[in-house]
This record gives C-alpha cells, structure tokens and sequence, in this order.
C-alpha cells in the first residue's frame, strides 16, 4: 500500500537501514540559531526524498545540487520553527491528534491502523508525531503573517478588472527560476546574480530543459520540482509576471526579471480554458416541525400534515410558517429560505426539490432536524455575476499577494538568522 503524506512528511521518515546507521557518531553540518542540522537529518531527507521521486518516475537534480537543496529546505524550515516557537506558537495535543486522524483517514486507515503501518516501514512513531507538530506550527505562523500583512482593496480588485483584458477562462502552467539575492545586496553581489540569470537563460534557449535546470540551479523554494508554480488564473499570477506571461508562448521564456528577491525567469508549460461554471440555484420556503422529548416523530407528522393541507386549502404559508415553524433562521421571514446553490441542503432536503416543480407543495419528509415540506417558488442557472467574480478575482490577488509576502519574509528571517555550515 503505498501512502498518501504530504511532501514534508518525507523529510522525516527513517527506513531499517538508516535506523541501523544512527549507531553511528553523527557530524553536526550546520548550526541554525539554537538548532543543528546533522549529517545524518539530512542524508535522511535526501534518502526519502530520492525514493518519492524515483515512485513517481521523476528526476532529481545531481548529487551536490540536490544536497545543497535539501540542506536551504532544512534551515529555511528550522529558521521558520523557531520563530514560531519564540512567538509562542504551540500545537496542542488535541490539535495534533485531529491532524495524525486526517493523514490516517486520507490512508484509507484508522489511527491505529496508521500507527502500525508506519512502524512496519521502520518509522519511528513518536518522531513522526513530533515532525507533524513541527509542520503544523509553521503553517500557522506562515498563515498568522501572511493574513495580517496581506490585503486587498476594493479598488485593486476594480483596476485589475479594468486593466486585465485577458478571458478568466484562460489558465496558465508556469515554471520559474530565481537567483536569490540577500536583503541589502551589494552592487558586486547584484552583477553576480545577474550574470549567473542570464547565463541560465542562455542555456534554456539553447534547448536546455527548464524543469532540469530549474532543479539543478533555482534558489527558488519549488526547485525540487522542477520550477513549478502549477495552474494559475491570470489574478493568481504573481505580480512580477502578470503582464508578461500572457504573452508568451508556450514553451518560451522571459527576460530575467528583477525583484526584492533576486533575479526570476518564467515560462509558460501550457495553456487551457477553464470550463465555464454554471450554477444551478432554487429559491425554496418550508416549516419545520422538530422532534423532542415531547414530540415524537407521529405527532410531528401529524402536526405537519394538518398544516400542510391548510397551505393546500389556500391559507397563507408565510402566516403558518411564522406561527408554526420551529426553524428559527427561516420561520420569522416566512419559512423563506432564499436563493442558494444546489446541493448546499442536507441530502433529504435536495432530494426533494428535485422531486417537485415550482409552486407546488412538496409531500412531507424527514431530515436530521425533523420533519418538513416546501414550496419551490423558483429555480435558475447563474453565470458569473459581478460581484461574484469581484469575490474570486479578491481571492486570487490574496492568495498571489500571500506568496509574494511569505518569499520575502522567509528570505528576510533567512538573511537575520545565524547560520554555520561546515563542509561535509
């Protein structure tokens, strides 16, 4: 059976052979503030990390790349911990659990089950733990800077929409290399970074493979992955390509671009059109009769078909909604339920819209809140409205702004930290 753990789980997994080899004495390679990294850390993540690619029929870069690679993923990642820990940031027993009984459940397994399935691989179960507590830390101090340093107004949102001619059904595949620069670079250290930029945009149109050298020479945080950025919307674009990429062809690849960070290349892998989301809504009203200690299921039935056949006998239902209903949210307007998006109700509920056409009263049913009818009082196919498509052009320029945010940060707390790397 083969797992599904997130990539970071890799780094921290011990096979029967390298637990045999922690017998050994195990040399300190870097030094990360109050933290070491240790040869041994490290061939481990490198070990895992190779097995993970060689399942998925995917190419890792040479060994000293590669290395170089892991090893700036550890620090970043020991960098990150530490600031969370210093900010007081702790994962609970509770929340630690919740998250081994998702990983367990995404396996196809219970805790237990999990638990045994990782000590037949050779894992040590109390590190793993450990290594998840330490990933969920660093998602939420990640997240705690990104959502209080990221926002976006309404008037951003108004100006991308003004300026952005390209169809929001176009998405785009894209990779990317950095040369990373530090904060404060000096002119010296810029002329490097820059030559080194376009001596690898050379290579590529050359014929070179970008994945590969992306792999081999990115600083970038997605180097392992050849570069990838994945699919993106044009708001999701980051910012530094967003009038760039639309223009490229697939296959080509920018000029190096210049940020705080370094020095970006970008290519575009692929393009699509996104299908056309239609949604199907109903505009429904009904009264609810629940259950108690009082009022068993045949008494609510009851109760609810004299009411029903009232509403069929011409009575107001916003009246006997107001009166009878025990849906507190929808009883005062009338047992008016709005318009909402198909498949948004309890099973039941949906179920039953399907079944009736609109005006007719539905037959009573059950639910999990007790017993109900309704009344469709209408149906529609929504396109895009605007200020649903203001939603979703809000929400790809938070997400673009949160990862430009989150690169500089993590470079940043990387230039500010004390590190010591001593030569293998």
């Amino acid at each position: 059976m083969r797992f599904l753990f997130p990539l970071f789980i890799l780094f921290f997994a011990m096979s029967p052979l390298q637990a045999q080899q922690a017998q050994y004495i195990d040399a300190v390679i870097a030094i990360v503030e109050d933290d070491v990294i240790t040869d041994q850390q490290l061939s481990r993540e490198i070990d895992r990390l190779q097995e993970d690619f060689a399942r998925q029929g995917r190419r890792l870069p040479e060994s000293d790349s590669l290395k170089r690679q892991v090893l700036e993923l550890m620090i970043t990642k020991s960098i990150i911990f530490q600031e969370a820990d210093n900010r007081g940031i702790k994962i609970t027993d509770t929340q630690l659990n919740r998250a081994m009984q998702n990983l367990a459940r995404q396996n196809g397994l219970n805790l237990a089950g999990f638990r045994e399935a990782l000590l037949a691989k050779g894992m040590d179960y109390r590190q793993f733990r450990e290594n998840i507590r330490r990933e969920l830390a660093i998602t939420r101090i990640q997240n705690s800077y990104a959502s209080s340093n990221v926002e976006v107004s309404e008037q951003e949102v108004t100006d991308f929409l003004q300026r952005n001619d390209t169809p929001q059904s176009v998405e785009y595949h894209l990779a990317h290399i950095l040369v990373a620069l530090p904060d404060g670079a000096s002119s010296e250290q810029v002329t490097r970074a820059r030559e080194r930029i376009e001596s690898i945009a050379n290579e590529v149109r050359a014929g070179g493979d970008f994945a590969r050298i992306a792999s081999d020479q990115s600083d970038g945080p997605n180097a392992l992955q050849g570069g990838d950025l994945g699919w993106r919307k044009p708001a999701e674009i980051p910012s530094l390509f967003a009038e760039i990429v639309p223009s490229l062809a697939v296959g080509e690849v920018s000029a190096p671009l210049r940020s705080a960070s370094g020095f970006h290349l970008v290519t575009v892998t692929a393009k699509r059109n996104a299908d056309q989301v239609l949604t199907q809504q109903f505009h429904a009203r009904h009264i609810l009769i629940r259950t108690d200690e009082l009022t068993t299921d045949d008494m609510a039935q009851r109760k609810l078909e004299a009411i029903r056949q009232r509403v069929i006998d011409g009575e107001d239902f916003t009246e006997l909604a107001k009166r009878h209903s025990d849906d507190k949210g929808s009883g005062g307007l009338g047992g008016d339920l709005g318009w909402f998006d198909a498949g948004t109700m309890v099973a039941e509920f949906n179920a039953m819209l399907k079944q009736v056409k609109v005006d007719e009263i539905s037959e009573i049913f059950q639910t999990q809140f007790g017993w109900h009818f309704l009344q469709l009082l209408g149906e529609r196919t929504v396109d895009e409205t605007e200020e649903s498509r203001r939603q979703k052009i809000r929400a790809q320029l938070q997400e673009q702004k949160k990862q430009e945010v989150l690169d500089l940060w993590r470079q940043r707390l990387r230039d500010q930290a004390f590190v010591k790397i001593f030569d293998a």
